[in-house]
């Protein structure tokens, strides 16, 4: 039988970041398995803005480390995340503006780089944007994208030059646990002798955690975007932008425009083993439309390809981290839409967790499983997976 020292479960960038973390802290035989590809469940289909506008203080210092890590990449980690620093404004509605001052306070005080500008001062920035319906706009100069795609494999790369192992293709069909210890990881191929076992399964995490016992409140939703052919003669945007008033996001991407949904809208909750790949056209057409109102420019972009992912939602939007009942059974899940730029943090206090038995770089023990049944949730300021 195969032993390692960890066995991580889920390929995507958090798997990947976890296990290059361990691997960095010293763990020797660190294993990464993936049911499919690498980044094919909610990582490669990510829009993978990066910003750092939350409004709980653990979730805004994980952002700042993280924010760090996407523009210093080669140098931290290895390779590149494809990180480009567009800067992010975040447009809120009239209604928002106490709780958006409030938080734009807080993020100050906590050494973020960002501050309110005015319709005038963003439209120097974008002159082509339709602004009444706007109230309160924050802008953060250093914020932008990555590629979610590339950054899961510069870890994954960084990982293999350290000794550590990509399997493939190979779902996880059960963990021994002897007592009260996770003792073995049972693949499709191999079983694996180990007493350290990380789900990083993302939309599948509520399956492996109920392999030893647990049960996740999760729930995973059918997210979706379109790409935009900006209308000839009118260039794409060059900000990234969470637009709150419109409900939507959106940022550059590679000459055409990126776009999804944001709250507040309906979400479709599904079994990720059956979730759909074609977009509905009501989707697209209700999108498009909400775009050309911010941008009346685009009323004639080209929609060029539309396609789905998926979210695993905990009930207050925030991720389950660390420790569980099960000893050396840890989580990384219900990122709620947060996953791809918290995931830098998220490798290094999972990794700190198991190698020096807490995080300390930055306490994530509120996000332990059981806040949810001893009725301490998070709660957030704007509503939804604002956080």
């Amino acid at each position: 039988m195969k032993t390692a020292d960890a066995v991580i479960v889920g390929a995507g960038v958090n798997g990947a970041s976890i296990a290059f973390n361990l691997l960095t802290q010293g763990l020797r035989k660190v294993v990464l398995i993936e049911r499919h590809l690498l980044a094919s469940g909610g990582t490669g289909k990510s829009a993978a803005i990066v910003r750092q506008h939350y409004s709980n203080v653990p979730l805004i210092q994980m952002m700042k480390r993280c924010l760090h890590v996407f523009a210093h990449f080669e140098e931290v980690v290895g390779g590149c995340a494809g990180f480009v620093n567009t800067g992010w404004v975040f447009l809120t509605p009239p209604d928002a503006a106490e709780g958006f001052a409030r938080n734009l306070s807080r993020l100050q005080s906590l050494g973020i780089r960002t501050w309110r500008i005015s319709r005038e001062e963003l439209l120097e920035l974008e002159p082509r944007f339709h602004l009444e319906d706007v109230g309160q706009i924050a802008y953060e100069p250093d914020s932008g994208y990555a590629d979610p795609y590339l950054t899961t494999c510069s870890y994954i790369r960084a990982c293999q030059q350290r000794g550590g192992e990509l399997i493939q293709g190979s779902p996880v069909t059960g963990l021994g646990v002897q007592g009260d210890t996770v003792k073995e990881v049972q693949t499709s191929r191999e079983r694996i002798s180990t007493n350290i076992v990380v789900n990083a399964a993302g939309p599948w995490a509520n399956g492996i955690a109920g392999l030893v016992g647990l049960i996740l409140p999760l729930q995973v939703s059918l997210e979706e975007e379109i790409i935009l052919v900006p209308p000839t003669g009118q260039a794409p945007l060059g900000l990234t932008v969470s637009d709150m008033a419109e409900a939507i996001y959106y940022r550059p991407e590679k000459g055409f425009v990126l776009v999804g949904r944001g709250f507040p809208k309906t979400y479709k909750y599904i079994d990720p083993d059956d979730a759909p790949s074609e977009v509905e056209f009501e989707f697209i057409e209700d999108t498009a439309q909400r775009v050309a109102r911010r941008i009346p420019v685009y009323k004639h972009a080209l929609v060029q390809r539309a396609y789905t992912g998926l979210y695993d939602i905990t009930p207050d939007w925030h991720p389950v981290l660390g420790k569980t009942s099960v000893a050396g059974f840890y989580l990384a899940a219900g990122f709620s839409g947060h996953g791809f730029k918290l995931a830098p943090v998220i490798g290094e206090l999972i990794s700190e967790e198991i190698v020096e038995g807490e995080s300390k770089t930055i306490d994530i023990s509120a996000f332990r499983l059981d806040r949810f049944a001893k009725g301490k949730l998070f709660t957030a300021a704007y509503g939804g997976n604002r956080a």
